[in-house]
């Protein structure tokens, strides 16, 4: 038995021949479409771009024609297989669309070909639905004006100090965000401090959410020699009160490593060992005693002990 064509797979079939194809664009495209290009390169892509779980709705012809400059440019043509208008074709457009231009991102500054989508409707009542993708969204000319354009840039590179500075706790963050590819985190630390002095107090209320935040954000960039330094340049800028607050902040860093460790090795570290691993490592970064004893809660003694141990 002959199996029977169904309305796509005709289409398809009929559009797959260069002259009905060319005779179809020819009709179809548009006039300001159709100056640009030269019909008589048309070419058939075979590689299909339809998703598998869409593959029952749609059927893709997608046609290759050189610009009359000998640029490339496409025509991406998907024929409706249903006899009824659907509501999100525009929307199934734009994922093929998007899944056609994926194939041609092959550089970082490669330029994407041309696309232009048709669909062919052989219902037997009106085609009612929309259009185009904005039509799909409760507020259209907001969201072609908001997703159609340039997306917005905050640019930090471009951006003056000054202007930064006005702008308190989002200010802070972006201050630390421009400079912290900046070889002396150090120096970065002190002129931040210096620099947002009344915005320390108002992050102290928050609990010092900021400085705990930019404390791990900067530890990757800073060698591990610098640790005690750091300490020492932040808790010169914070109340007396608040240094054991952000010292504790600084030694979870050792804290979690320790813990991360023993995971990794199939040891399970108790919180006494904990104490000593997160002592050992900050003597070796050069803590005072007294901030690892505080820190620790180890007796001095104790501390002194591993320190000759240490050095035996």
């Amino acid at each position: 038995m002959v199996k029977r064509l169904k309305h796509d797979g005709l289409a398809k079939l009929i559009l797959s021949d260069p002259i009905a194809a060319q005779e179809f664009l020819t009709h179809y495209l548009p006039e300001s479409c159709k100056s640009l290009l030269d019909l008589t390169t048309i070419k058939v892509e075979k590689e299909s771009f339809v998703e598998e779980d869409l593959k029952q709705k749609f059927s893709d012809l997608v046609f290759s024609i050189k610009m009359k400059n000998n640029e490339q440019a496409f025509i991406y043509t998907l024929i409706e297989a249903e006899v009824s208008p659907k509501y999100w074709t525009a929307y199934k457009l734009w994922k093929y669309t998007f899944l056609l231009l994926e194939r041609h991102k092959t550089k970082k500054t490669s330029k994407l070909p041309l696309i232009i989508p048709i669909v062919v409707y052989h219902g037997n009542r009106p085609f009612n639905a929309p259009r185009n993708l904005w039509d799909l969204f409760s507020h259209p000319a907001l969201a072609q004006s908001f997703m159609g354009g340039d997306y917005q840039l905050v640019d930090l590179y471009a951006m003056s100090d000054d202007e930064i500075k006005q702008k308190a706790h989002l200010g802070m963050l972006e201050y630390f965000m421009k400079y912290i590819y900046s070889r002396d985190i150090i120096k970065l630390w002190e002129e931040f401090l210096e620099t947002f002095k009344s915005c320390i107090l108002l992050d102290k209320e928050k609990g010092y959410i900021y400085m705990r935040n930019f404390l791990w954000y900067s530890d990757s960039k800073l060698p591990e020699d610098k640790q005690s330094v750091l300490e020492k340049v932040i808790t010169k800028y914070l109340p007396r009160e608040d240094k054991e607050d952000i010292m504790r902040t600084i030694a979870q860093k050792y804290r979690d490593e320790g813990i991360q460790i023993g995971q990794e090795k199939g040891i399970q570290i108790g919180q006494e060992k904990g104490k000593i691993e997160i002592a050992k490592a900050m003597f070796l970064k050069g803590y005072p005693m007294e901030d690892i004893v505080l820190l620790t809660g180890l007796p001095f003694s104790h501390i002194q002990g591993l320190i000759k141990e240490k050095g035996s």
